[in-house]
């Protein structure tokens, strides 16, 4: 059995089945966010238009939490144009967080492989997938999911939070 935290957390850990939903973001770890100040995600695969959607949707919550100052990204790219054109949305993505005064930092790593998100509150999210957990909409006839991601199924993937050592 997991213990719980002075906060009433505990560590978990899960597997999200393959069409399954439920699963957004805030649901599977943001309440885990709450109180960091600052968040390190490392996922090389924030690259394409609908891992860049993701990212943002997460960024979505980061500002709901209220308490996230600072977001530290490390992804990869497949080739110059693809890091350039990530490289120009992040820029973006950057100017639209400084109303809520987060600051967006990124940078590139070809040989990153692992996927998590560190918190300076002590939390570390290890999704096997990354971000990049839930079908795409086109594969959903109805079209619902498309913007609630509690409604959007998922991929096949393990989920592990757990306090930093």
């Amino acid at each position: 059995a997991s213990e719980t935290t002075a906060t009433g957390l505990a560590e978990k850990h899960f597997t999200i089945r393959y069409e399954a939903t439920g699963h957004s973001y805030d649901s599977i770890f943001g309440d885990y966010l709450a109180g960091a100040t600052e968040i390190f995600i490392e996922d090389p695969f924030l690259r394409t238009k609908h891992q860049l959607m993701n990212f943002q949707r997460f960024c979505e919550l980061v500002i709901r939490v209220g308490s996230i100052r600072k977001i530290h990204v490390l992804t990869g790219s497949d080739d110059a144009p693809q890091e350039r054109d990530a490289d120009a949305w992040f820029e973006n993505l950057a100017k639209d967080l400084v109303p809520y005064d987060i600051e967006l930092k990124h940078e590139f790593d070809p040989n990153i492989h692992d996927r998590e998100i560190r918190c300076d509150n002590g939390w570390t999210i290890k999704i096997g997938r990354g971000l990049d957990i839930y079908l795409k909409a086109e594969e959903n006839f109805t079209g619902l999911g498309r913007n609630d991601f509690n409604l959007r199924p998922c991929r096949d993937t393990k989920v592990d939070i757990f306090r930093n050592p």
